[in-house]
């Protein structure tokens, strides 16, 4: 997807093709959401430093995108931890699009903490907490799945997460499109390659837990 064929396109169009293409059904109350949370994240990140993208399009196209990717791999019904959560992505595009799904977001910055429990309380996601804290505050083999972006390099994450999960749970890597799981010990059981709407590659990666 080539971002400049939709810079000037509603972010609501935006999401709407995101959907479409990651053949997720979204329905409308759940769309305008999504769009009612990015709003507020723009809206903060005026005051606090939530994220680089400056515009709800931006939002949307750049990080709403991961929301859809962990969308695909987290198994129904799983307690999902997210650490480093920081201003909310992927994890609460995550929320959204998986309601079934029971999700703790876990962020040692007060800042980032208040806007995170302010976008839970404001979009009413019930099944989703917010832990300010860091991945070594958290109980052991307590969750279904772990997921993290940009806060630990693969490796170390990979290692992290495994403790995080109970035996045959799965540990998520975001990871740019060149990083490969032969560099894991874990055994990979699933992957998929996608791009942003700005066309930087990624990858996404389940790993098994012993």
């Amino acid at each position: 997807m080539a971002y400049t064929r939709f810079v000037h396109e509603d972010e609501a169009a935006l999401l709407a093709r995101l959907a479409e293409e990651w053949k997720f059904p979204l329905e409308p109350e759940t769309a305008k959401r999504v769009i009612g949370f990015c709003r507020l994240l723009v809206e903060w990140n005026m005051r606090i430093n939530l994220t680089g993208a400056r515009t709800v399009a931006e939002v949307v196209g750049e990080h709403v995108v991961d929301g859809f990717a962990m969308a695909r791999l987290v198994p129904p019904g799983s307690s999902v931890v997210d650490v480093g959560a920081g201003g909310g992505l992927p994890g609460l595009a995550f929320a959204f699009l998986r309601p079934d799904a029971r999700l703790t977001m876990v962020e040692p910055r007060a800042k980032r903490v208040a806007f995170l429990r302010t976008a839970v309380r404001e979009s009413q996601l019930a099944s989703t907490a917010v832990f300010r804290g860091r991945a070594d505050d958290l109980d052991r083999g307590a969750f279904d799945v772990a997921a993290s972006r940009a806060t630990f390099p693969p490796e170390e994450w990979l290692s992290v997460g495994q403790s995080l999960v109970r035996p045959g749970g799965l540990v998520l890597v975001f990871a740019g499109d060149s990083w490969s799981p032969e560099h894991s010990s874990l055994r990979a059981v699933n992957g998929l390659r996608y791009a942003t709407a700005s066309g930087k590659g990624l990858w996404i990666g389940a790993f098994c837990s012993t």
